[in-house]
């Protein structure tokens, strides 16, 4: 059928119009499903992990790791403050480590430079100078409680964590009492705090990857494989018990803090939760570290330790 002359012209145009529209609806249509896939993908990855049965460990984690960047900004007050040195329990003297602070509810204790002192201690400094709140010492996926102060003195006239610090602090720390502690000069690599070192921990759990306890975990020293074809439970061995040894938070020097599936992360490869040694794979493996006899052996060892319950 042949249109007349001039109804051909606004017949086109209704037509051309109707075509706009089409297309502008298909884009609108297009944006709406990108939204939909995009919000799917946000529950996938961040809502449903927290009701699932692997999700409180990504929920814990963060609150972990937002934890040991307050205390990255904490040590940094502290250190503005103190010539770049990060805290020490007793001003830096030569000081023993115990399981349990001497004086620590004493608010007037005179510190002689050779005291029994905890790690967690020197942290408990940053409540008293840094005003560092007791729960953020806690990581949510540990069974450790927050520190309730039933003393008759203000929480910043104390010295520690209570008589069992042990049970509430959930990090470790860079060993303050031996020749090489942190502070903020040294290496920015240099790992200054993390989830609780496996070597000290007596309530170790079993891991999901291999049958593994504290008292066959306490005989494994080499954990890492230098050429990295160490099975991967071996490897996880090496981590710390509160994320079931999938790996750790750790705070770095340089104020930043990453979840790491494996202890060897420090300055060249520095295995973090043991002693180094004299060679790069010596460093990755490193020394298992004992209550007694521990120490550094230079700047760029990072030995994160914990109290540990004995």
């Amino acid at each position: 059928m042949v249109l007349p002359p001039k109804f051909g012209p606004c017949i086109m145009k209704e037509m051309e119009k109707k075509m706009q529209n089409r297309k502008a609806m298909t884009l609108v249509e297009l944006i709406v499903v990108i939204i939909a896939l995009c919000f799917v993908l946000f529950l996938i990855v961040f809502v449903v992990p927290l009701f699932s049965g692997g999700a409180v460990d990504l929920k814990d984690r963060l609150i972990c790791a937002t934890n040991l960047k307050g205390m990255g900004n904490a040590l940094n007050v502290y250190a503005f403050d103190y010539r770049d040195e990060y805290p020490i329990a007793g001003g830096g003297g030569v000081n023993s480590w115990a399981v349990t602070t001497d004086g620590w509810d004493n608010p007037y204790y005179q510190w002689d430079g050779d005291d029994k002192v905890t790690v967690s201690a020197s942290l408990y400094m940053l409540v008293r100078e840094a005003d560092v709140g007791v729960k953020s010492f806690i990581c949510q996926y540990s069974d450790q409680q927050a520190f309730v102060n039933d003393t008759p003195h203000d929480v910043v006239e104390l010295w520690d964590f209570g008589p069992d610090p042990t049970e509430h602090q959930s990090y470790s720390y860079q060993y303050p009492y031996g020749k090489f502690p942190a502070d903020g000069t040294k290496h920015p690599g240099n790992a200054i705090m993390a989830d609780r070192n496996p070597w000290f921990d007596e309530k170790l759990k079993k891991s999901s990857i291999k049958k593994e306890t504290a008292e066959t975990f306490k005989d494994k020293v080499s954990l890492i494989d230098f050429l990295l074809k160490t099975d991967k439970w071996k490897q996880q061995i090496g981590n710390s018990e509160p994320h079931d040894r999938e790996g750790q938070n750790v705070l770095f020097n340089d104020g930043h803090v990453d979840f790491v599936k494996r202890p060897d992360v420090g300055t060249r490869y520095d295995n973090i939760y043991t002693i180094g040694g004299p060679g790069q794979e010596e460093k990755r493996r490193g020394i298992a570290p004992t209550f007694e006899e521990i120490d550094a052996v230079d700047e760029f060892d990072s030995l994160l330790v914990n109290d540990r319950s004995q």
